[in-house]
């Protein structure tokens, strides 16, 4: 069983040889290969590179296109600057006044220079390891992308302030979201994420108001393009975690503050859970033992459609054999799940 017959086999909830890694490497894998992370964020081929050396030396059950949350906003003609070996961020708000919006237009992916970098690496995880692996695709959620914009303190305001000019600009976001989606499940995609970080921060009241609906709306719009859909919401989604829409995702990451066990009596049976051994305490700076008890415990509280993962990314400087440790856990404890 190959990694690509093992997730769509877990995804479908049938028999699988073991519970699939799917590990989220962006910085760890630039260091893997021994490039900067800006080279990594701006040459696809790099990107490509580094996650196929990861996923075959780590026992990682797919290839990701991500990255960082720069691209749509910067294609939409946000300025962002590329520290050598940190993650890209904006040098200036495109959003600053709120009539700037009307200057807002989304962009077709293919005319854009870092969403079509992203559709380039996508396309190249096809003809390289398509066969093998499956391709995970990734977009900014609605809620994600307005904050990039916007600034998180201005958007969080704008929230209680002005609902309608919100509305508004979700609205621009969520067009230029489905957009991206579409062009990289047309380029090879067989997995498109969502990343809507900030929904957890703006807490359970935004988003049962405003986050839900755009992320249902993203999701419908991903599956009715044929692809299948992941929900990466980081931080502590607790407050609200029964309002989260599993019901349209193949896969929901938990970031390690999420009970998995209620997670798992809440959506056990409906979606795959993803996660959520603690990133730093543990795969950091935790030892071998450490992590293999995590996997383990995260395993055995997940369900019959469990994933494994940290929370969230793989810390950059996270010990080789504590990512390996996560394999070997894996396949020593399948037969036992």
């Amino acid at each position: 069983m190959n990694s690509k017959e093992r997730v769509y086999a877990r995804i479908n909830n049938q028999p699988v040889d073991r519970i699939p890694n799917l590990n989220i490497l962006m910085l760890f894998a630039a260091k893997e290969i021994g490039v900067t992370y800006s080279e990594y964020c701006q040459d696809y081929r790099k990107l490509v590179h580094g996650n196929i050396v990861c996923m075959k030396k780590y026992g990682i059950d797919a290839v990701s296109a991500i990255s960082d949350p720069m691209r749509e906003c910067a294609d939409m003609g946000m300025k962002i600057v590329f520290p050598v070996d940190g993650v890209p961020c904006e040098k200036e708000l495109l959003i600053k006044e709120k009539q700037d919006l009307l200057k807002l237009k989304p962009v077709l992916p293919a005319n854009g220079r870092r969403m079509s970098d992203r559709l380039s690496a996508v396309d190249l995880f096809k003809k390289e390891v398509g066969n093998e692996f499956p391709i995970i695709g990734w977009v900014e959620g609605c809620f994600a992308m307005s904050a990039d914009l916007r600034g998180v303190n201005n958007f969080l305001l704008d929230l209680y302030e002005d609902p309608d000019f919100v509305v508004d600009l979700l609205e621009i976001c969520l067009e230029q979201a489905i957009l991206f989606a579409r062009a990289q499940i047309e380029a090879g995609a067989d997995i498109i994420g969502v990343g809507d970080a900030i929904a957890s921060v703006a807490g359970p009241l935004a988003y049962q108001d405003l986050a839900l609906q755009y992320e249902v709306r993203l999701l419908k719009a991903i599956k009715k393009a044929g692809g299948l859909t992941k929900l990466h919401i980081c931080g502590n989604t607790t407050p609200f975690l029964e309002l989260l829409p599993a019901q349209y995702c193949d896969i929901l990451d938990l970031d390690w503050m999420v009970p998995m066990d209620k997670a798992a009596e809440l959506f056990g049976n409906i979606t795959c859970i993803n996660g959520n051994y603690d990133p730093v305490a543990v795969l950091l700076q935790g030892s071998v033992q450490d992590v293999k008890n995590a996997v383990k415990s995260c395993m055995l509280a997940g369900g019959m459609k469990h994933t494994s993962a940290a929370g969230c990314e793989v810390p950059k400087h996270t010990p080789p054999e504590n990512l390996m440790a996560v394999y070997d856990a894996l396949c020593k404890n399948s037969l036992v799940i």
